[in-house]
């Protein structure tokens, strides 16, 4: 379990941590059920560093810098993905050279434009929250986009033969399990989110909603690239996590607009 959980974080984030012995397509399913986990601890770090830049800086700057920050933290991992898919399916290509424009390292005009558009979204949702209410937002959405990878592995299969994200398929017979648990992870985070942010918008229910919603979000989006490729690949499964935790800001943003009312 302490080797799965130090895969998560190693593929996850930019922590040096060390893994012994060679690492198999089984290791690599298993440690999927730990994302959740890695997710939350990400967005528990954000909303500390967010409320204590909140004392000292204007809500967008806050938000701005919380939002490079997580981005360092993972990489830009997730956003790769999320360029590289907005580059080969926008780009209006059949199926194998939109598929070949993914694997591409050049970043083109859509990855750009999508890398850009989703920043200036999440800054800005970010920034208009408070400290109470983006408790909810940033700990069971950024637990839930990262239980999204088992959900895409175990619903579709690889579009490519070879890939970064292939040999996380190969051990897809474990899917119920590994749905399971990252399905638990997500349900350990909105409890603790219920705990936390019981005075944020929303109350009890705030993480509930925005897991759940900014989870179907993702998720209508990675269907609809599915079929136009066949399946998913490691990229899709990225840009689902940076789809995810915008639409967990947008949602928070608008359980707060209610809470006003």
């Amino acid at each position: 379990m302490l080797r799965q959980l130090t895969l998560a974080i190693t593929f996850l984030t930019g922590v040096p941590l060390k893994v012994e012995g060679e690492v198999s397509p089984a290791d690599l399913w298993r440690s999927m059920g730990w994302y959740p986990l890695v997710g939350l601890a990400l967005g528990a770090a954000a909303w500390g560093v967010y409320a204590g830049l909140l004392e000292l800086l204007p809500g967008l700057v806050a938000a701005a810098l919380v939002v490079i920050l997580l981005e360092a933290v993972t990489r830009g991992l997730h956003m790769d993905g999320l360029m590289d898919t907005a580059d080969g399916i926008l780009s209006g290509a059949p199926r194998e050279r939109a598929l070949e424009i993914m694997k591409d390292s050049n970043a083109g005009a859509m990855g750009v434009v999508a890398a850009v558009l989703i920043l200036i979204l999440k800054v800005a949702a970010l920034g208009a929250l408070t400290r109470a209410d983006a408790a909810a937002p940033l700990l069971a959405g950024w637990c839930a986009a990262r239980a999204l990878p088992a959900v895409d592995v175990y619903a579709w299969p690889y579009a490519r033969a070879a890939g970064t994200g292939e040999a996380f398929t190969r051990e897809r017979s474990l899917g119920p399990v590994q749905l399971a648990g990252g399905l638990l992870g997500a349900g350990v985070a909105v409890a603790i989110v219920a705990g936390l942010a019981v005075d944020g918008a929303g109350g009890w229910y705030a993480g509930l909603v925005i897991a759940a919603l900014s989870m179907a979000a993702a998720l209508g989006v990675q269907a609809a690239v599915a079929r136009r490729l066949g399946g998913l690949t490691g990229d899709v499964y990225g840009m689902g996590i940076e789809l995810a935790e915008a639409a967990a800001l947008v949602v928070g943003c608008a359980l707060a607009g209610l809470a006003a009312r």
